[in-house]
C-alpha cells in the first residue's frame, strides 16, 4: 500500500508519504528561510505487527534553496543549490544564525511527534486538520526553556605560553602556565579542568 499526501496547516504545509510499513514526513517552518522539521522511512511495526505507540523528536534541517540565517531573513537565493544538512547548535557557525548556541553540545528537539495505534472498527474517525493547541510548533519561548535546563560545560581559555624557568643554575628547575576560565558551568555540566600546569626545566640564562 502506498500513500502521498500534502496538507495544509496555517502557516506551515506538510507533506506526509507512507510505503507499507514505513512513515516520511516534513513540514516546512514559517517564517524561515527554507527550514524545516521530519523524519525518514520511520518503521512502524514491530516484527509483524503495528507499534502501539511511536513518539518522534523533531530537529531543524536546512532544504538548501536559501542562504538566510534567521527566521524573519529576506530571501537570498542560494546559486547553486546546496543539498539539505541538519541545524545544529555550531553550524550554521555564524552568530547570526536563530540556533547558534556553541556552548551546547546539541540542540534540544524542537518539536514532537507521537503515532498511536488506533484499533479497527466501523467507526469513521475524522482527524482535524487545523491547527490546534495540542498540534501547534513549540513557540520562541518554550524553546528557550529546554535551553535553560540544557547542561552547560565549563569554558576556558587557550594555555598561555610557559614562564620563565625559576631554579638554581646548574639544576632543575620549574616553569609554569596558565589559562583562565572563560564560562562556568552550569546545570550539572561539566567542571573545569586545572587552571595552572608546571614543569619541569633547566634555567637557560645562566652565566
Amino acid at each position: 500500500m502506498k500513500v502521498s499526501q500534502g496538507l495544509e496547516t496555517g502557516p506551515s504545509s506538510a507533506a506526509i508519504l507512507v510505503l507499507d510499513n514505513q512513515l516520511s514526513f516534513m513540514v516546512r517552518l514559517v517564517p524561515s528561510p527554507d527550514w524545516f522539521v521530519g523524519v525518514d522511512g520511520v518503521d512502524l511495526c514491530d516484527g509483524d505487527r503495528w507499534k502501539d505507540k511511536v513518539t518522534l523528536e523533531l530537529f531543524p534541517y536546512d532544504a538548501g534553496t536559501d542562504s538566510g540565517f534567521t527566521f524573519s531573513s529576506p530571501n537570498f537565493e542560494t546559486i547553486p543549490q546546496d543539498r539539505i544538512t541538519q541545524i545544529t547548535s555550531s553550524f550554521p557557525s555564524h552568530p547570526a544564525n536563530s540556533f547558534f548556541y556553541p556552548r551546547l553540545k546539541h540542540l534540544p528537539p524542537i518539536a514532537k511527534v507521537t503515532l498511536t495505534k488506533i484499533k479497527k472498527t466501523n467507526q469513521i474517525i475524522s482527524l482535524p486538520l487545523e491547527p490546534t493547541q495540542s498540534n501547534l510548533l513549540p513557540t520562541g519561548n518554550e524553546i528557550e526553556d529546554k535551553l535553560i535546563n540544557t547542561p552547560l560545560d565549563c569554558e576556558v581559555s587557550p594555555w598561555s605560553p610557559w614562564g620563565l624557568c625559576k631554579g638554581k643554575c646548574g639544576d632543575s628547575g620549574v616553569q609554569h602556565r596558565t589559562r583562565y576560565v572563560i564560562m562556568h558551568p552550569a546545570n550539572n555540566g561539566a567542571a573545569c579542568p586545572l587552571l595552572d600546569e608546571e614543569r619541569k626545566c633547566f634555567p637557560d640564562n645562566c652565566l
